[in-house]
């Protein structure tokens, strides 16, 4: 269950994600840079499944993975595998088109359905979806910004998340990292499953995280509470490969 936005730049583009998780999930850990296939990139480390939600490359890709809507995700695996791993196999491909071609050529039954949103440096925003049926490439991703999932009422938490979105769009009246920033930590009126900074009796966001890619670095501001909670964010920095 995410929120997920983003922006471009001229060198580069800023990636926002809300994660939203039953109470009951262990803590994650926070964000460290690690190796994959002789390739460094940031990411938190999931403390149920051991794999990761969000992580950017030294390439300056960033990959992003939502849950897929249950009205979609026909199927569940007998024996499923954890996404977040699955974005871990993914984590050192070079770009958009790598990712692509990688996952065109796996076998994506043993997992549930997930979007994957894809960011690199001066491209367009690029989507992987798998509803357990299907494969869907779309390399044109801009339009569904923001990206949502919940189990709570897909339908309605859709409805209301995009409806704030465009209300503080209106507001604002362009684009900007602060009306993304403040879209994240908004309750819309009420603090409840359908704010996009969600609160329930059994769920909440537990972390919010703001990536910023440049032309020399990816930096990642993360915060390990819901972006409404007073709890100190933490910094972290990955020199690209030039």
């Amino acid at each position: 269950m995410c929120t997920v936005s983003w922006i471009h730049e001229a060198s580069g583009y800023q990636l926002f994600c809300n994660r939203d998780e039953k109470l009951t999930r262990k803590p994650a850990a926070a964000p460290a840079i690690e190796v994959r296939d002789n390739v460094r990139f940031v990411s938190p480390t999931d403390g149920d499944s051991g794999g990761a939600w969000i992580a950017t490359n030294e390439f300056g890709l960033s990959l992003c993975l939502l849950n897929g809507q249950p009205a979609t995700a026909r199927l569940p695996p007998e024996k499923p595998r954890s996404r977040g791993l699955l974005l871990l196999d993914l984590v050192s491909a070079s770009g958009a088109d790598e990712v692509f071609h990688r996952v065109s050529r796996l076998d994506l039954s043993p997992y549930a359905g997930f979007s994957l949103a894809i960011l690199e440096p001066c491209r367009d925003a690029a989507l992987i979806r798998w509803d357990r049926i299907s494969k869907s490439f779309l390399p044109y991703a801009d339009p569904y910004m923001p990206l949502i999932s919940s189990s709570f009422d897909p339908a309605g938490v859709l409805a209301r998340r995009h409806a704030e979105f465009r209300r503080q769009l209106s507001t604002g009246g362009f684009l900007h990292t602060g009306l993304l920033c403040l879209f994240h930590a908004t309750h819309g009126g009420s603090a409840d499953a359908y704010s996009p900074c969600m609160h329930r009796e059994d769920a909440e966001t537990v972390s919010f995280t703001w990536v910023r890619v440049g032309e020399d670095s990816a930096d990642w501001f993360y915060k390990p509470a819901a972006p409404c909670k007073p709890v100190p964010p933490q910094t972290l920095s990955l020199a690209l490969r030039q």
